[in-house]
């Protein structure tokens, strides 16, 4: 579980801004269903963040820089001479040579650690890894610019032996992370095991699938799991109002050789290498419709946006929970009907234990759920030099959420919609541009 991530310095983040998953202390606990907070060491953490804000406020960016964050941890460089990806504020002249700095504090087994990371164009400047209560540095890394090298200390009380310790600052040069080397290197040591761990396994973030993957996730092969999928698919798919009452997946496997002819010789080899066997399998995915007239299948190309994009996010919700994760999804309502949305949160949090969502969103409706923990949203906005804040306005349940969150945010974009006067100005601009195209025209 995460308790906070803090950004310095990475694409529109040019201060500090922390995204914090605490819930509030003016929130009592017995105020709204526990379901959407797990308490550790006496604090409440949030299972879900609402991520709100207009296009271009930031939403999407503290997304990547989380997984930007994860990538520097547990991704070793293939070349010394490569350099760490690089991504700092552009819209000053101070802050395009500073470092960038990422820091996130989770919970492993209950057990508070920090993660801290600064990155320049050049190198990794620093690097900390410690646990919090009970108070123990496992290392600390970095750079010396008078003579040029890294150097790491290592607590006293930690568990790294003598022997990794040794490997590790052989290893270790200015392009990687500490936890990176380690998990690329078969070295002993079960809190960097740990650490190495949550960030591979337990930090995502969710791209969207194809129809292909979504037939490969539903068939894996694990017949008690698909068994489990299906079931709670159908459930759902009942609940939120389709007629869909069973799925099939169709699997259609041909050999290499059938396919040799008929494609170029480069592409083919690629092929070849990813299907050592000598074959290929592809798989359909097929909805069964309950209909008055008997059941009717539909290939999935035939099916609406919405049903493809809920049975997308029950995948990912069910890899969520079973693996225990943090992940991020982006614009999490594209495609699906509030209700239904609505409808699939308040499942996820019911079902949730030792995960997280972050979501971003442009769906206001949802901020009418009546189940909704105010302390959960978290509203982006920037400011006139191009700088994302993240802001937590705790706005009690009497009040109208939504009415308070339209008047924190720029209002001129929904005064500009209500007026049709404020519109004229585009029909000008439009008969400018077709007066120009006529006259090319005649001419």
């Amino acid at each position: 579980m995460v308790e906070s991530f803090t950004i310095k310095n990475y694409m529109s983040y040019r201060d500090p801004v922390e995204l914090s998953f605490l819930a509030s202390k003016k929130e009592k606990a017995s105020a709204l269903p526990p379901e959407w907070y797990q308490e550790i060491d006496g604090k409440r953490i949030l299972r879900l963040l609402l991520c709100v804000g207009l296009n271009g406020t930031g939403k999407t960016k503290m997304i990547e820089a989380l997984q930007y964050l994860r990538m520097l941890a547990v991704y070793k460089p293939e070349k010394p001479t490569d350099r760490p990806a690089y991504r700092p504020f552009l819209l000053d002249e101070q802050s395009r040579y500073e470092p960038s700095e990422l820091s996130l504090t989770y919970y492993i087994n209950n057990t508070c650690h920090y993660y801290y990371i600064k990155v320049s164009e050049k190198r990794i400047e620093e690097e900390i890894l410690k646990q919090i209560s009970p108070n123990i540095l496992l290392y600390h890394r970095s750079y010396n610019s008078e003579t040029d090298t890294v150097s790491i200390k290592f607590g006293s009380d930690s568990d790294i032996s003598k022997s990794t310790q040794q490997a590790l600052k052989l290893t270790v040069i200015q392009n990687s992370s500490v936890l990176s080397v380690f998990g690329s290197l078969n070295l002993e040591s079960q809190s960097l095991k740990a650490n190495y761990d949550f960030f591979n396994q337990h930090i995502s973030l969710i791209r969207k699938s194809s129809n292909q993957k979504i037939a490969d996730k539903l068939k894996t092969g694990n017949l008690e799991r698909d068994l489990r999928i299906k079931n709670l698919l159908l459930q759902l798919l009942k609940d939120v109002g389709t007629n869909v009452c069973d799925y099939e997946v169709d699997e259609l496997t041909f050999n290499l050789s059938d396919i040799e002819k008929n494609i170029p010789e480069m592409l083919f080899r690629q092929i070849q290498r990813e299907h050592p066997d000598g074959q290929i399998s592809q798989k359909t995915l097929r909805l069964i419709h309950s209909t008055p007239l008997g059941n009717k299948s539909l290939d999935d190309s035939y099916e609406s946006l919405g049903t493809m994009n809920i049975i997308k996010l029950l995948l990912v919700m069910y890899d969520v929970v079973i693996g225990r994760k943090c992940s991020c999804i982006d614009e999490i309502e594209y495609g699906i009907h509030t209700k239904a949305l609505d409808f699939l949160l308040k499942m996820y949090l019911t079902i949730a234990d030792n995960c997280q969502f972050v979501v971003t969103t442009h769906d206001l409706s949802l901020l009418k759920s009546k189940n909704l923990r105010r302390d959960a949203v978290r509203m982006f906005e920037k400011d006139e030099y191009g700088v994302t804040q993240i802001k937590r306005k705790y706005v009690h349940n009497t009040m109208n959420f939504v009415n308070a969150y339209e008047k924190i945010l720029d209002e001129q974009l929904g005064l500009m919609a209500e007026s049709l006067d404020s519109l004229s100005k585009y029909r000008g601009l439009i008969q400018t541009f077709y007066d120009e195209f006529e006259g090319d025209k005649r001419e």
